[in-house]
C-alpha cells in the first residue's frame, strides 16, 4: 500500500511538471495532453489496486 501511495504521488508530481513545462514553452499542448491522458489512466489503475487491497 505504501508503495502504491508513493506511485500515486509521483503521478501527481509528473502531472504538475508537465503543466509547468508547457507554460514555459518546453513542450506543445498536444504532447502534454497525450501524456496527461495516459497519466489519468495510470492513476485510475493505481487507485483501483489500492481499493482492492484495502478490502
Amino acid at each position: 500500500m505504501r508503495f502504491l501511495n508513493i506511485a500515486q504521488g509521483s503521478v501527481n508530481e509528473l502531472e504538475t511538471h508537465l503543466i509547468l513545462s508547457h507554460r514555459v514553452g518546453l513542450c506543445s499542448e498536444k504532447d502534454v495532453e497525450i501524456i496527461l491522458n495516459l497519466l489519468k489512466e495510470e492513476s485510475r489503475m493505481i487507485i483501483s489496486l489500492i481499493k482492492k487491497l484495502e478490502n
